[in-house]
C-alpha cells in the first residue's frame, strides 16, 4: 500500500497528500506504540475503580457459653500481663501464628448479638456489650500481641467513697468497649480523629443480657472493625 497519492484541487492543481487508506497509519505508528506502551504500564482499576481508604476487617465470635439461660458474663486475658503475649486475640493482617501483624488506624468498630439459633422470641436487654484490649505486637517470633498500657499513670483518689483502679491486668492497658444492644461503637471517621492504632484486638469480656431462657452455645456476636488503609506499617 502506498504511502501518498495524488489530488487534483478544484482549481485544477494537483499536489500529493496522505494516502487515507493506509498512510495515516504509518506516520501515527510511531506515536500509537507510545500511547499503548502508556497504557499498558498506567495501573488501571477493577470493575470498582479506586476504593477508598475506609476498608473493613469481618469475624465472629462464636462458642461464647454452653448451657441453656438468660445470661453470659465472662472475663478473658485476665492474667496476661504486659508484655506477655494476650489470647484469644484476633490480629490484623497475617495469617497463621509465626508472623508480625500490620498495624492500621482504627476508625470504626461494631459488634452486634446474632440471634441465629437462638429462640426467636428472646432479645437482647441492658446492660449487654463487648470490651476488646487493644495490642500491640510482642517482642517474640509469635503473631499474637500484648496489650498496650494506658499513654501515663493515672492518680486516683476516692475521697473514702469510691475506690479507684487505675493498674493492673485490666485497667493499666487500653480498651474499647462496643454497646451490643444499641449498635453503638466507635465511629472516628472525620477530619480532626486518625482513630486508634493497634495490630489487633483481644478479648477483654463479655457480657449479654437475654429476655427469655435460650440455649446459650447458639449466640454468636459479628464484629466489624473499619480501618484506614492508608495507616498501615509494621511499626507502631
Amino acid at each position: 500500500m502506498r504511502r501518498y497519492k495524488l489530488e487534483r484541487s478544484s482549481n485544477g492543481r494537483i499536489t500529493q497528500c496522505d494516502n487515507a487508506d493506509g498512510g495515516n497509519i504509518y506516520a501515527q505508528r510511531e506515536e500509537i506504540n507510545k500511547k499503548a506502551i502508556e497504557n499498558l504500564q498506567r495501573p488501571t482499576p477493577g470493575k470498582l475503580g479506586n476504593l477508598a481508604n475506609f476498608q473493613f476487617f469481618n469475624f465472629k465470635i462464636a462458642d461464647i457459653d454452653t448451657p441453656t439461660g438468660q445470661f453470659i458474663a465472662k472475663k478473658y486475658n485476665t492474667t496476661s500481663t504486659f508484655p506477655a503475649n494476650a489470647t484469644q486475640t484476633i490480629m490484623f493482617g497475617v495469617a497463621g501464628s509465626s508472623n508480625k501483624a500490620l498495624y492500621y488506624n482504627i476508625v470504626y468498630l461494631n459488634a452486634v448479638f446474632t440471634s441465629n439459633g437462638v429462640t426467636a422470641t428472646v432479645d437482647l436487654i441492658q446492660p449487654s456489650y463487648i470490651r476488646f484490649y487493644l495490642l500491640q505486637n510482642s517482642s517474640g517470633t509469635s503473631s499474637l500481641g500484648t496489650k498496650i498500657p494506658q499513654p501515663a499513670p493515672l492518680s486516683g483518689n476516692g475521697g473514702g467513697a469510691v475506690t479507684f483502679t487505675t493498674d493492673g491486668n485490666n485497667f493499666g492497658t487500653q480498651s474499647i468497649t462496643c454497646d451490643l444492644k444499641n449498635d453503638t461503637g466507635l465511629f472516628a471517621q472525620n477530619n480532626n480523629t486518625k482513630g486508634i492504632r493497634a495490630s489487633g484486638l483481644a478479648l477483654s469480656e463479655i457480657v449479654l443480657h437475654l429476655s427469655g431462657s435460650t440455649s446459650l452455645s447458639a449466640v454468636e456476636i459479628d464484629v466489624t472493625v473499619g480501618v484506614d488503609t492508608s495507616s498501615v506499617s509494621t511499626t507502631y
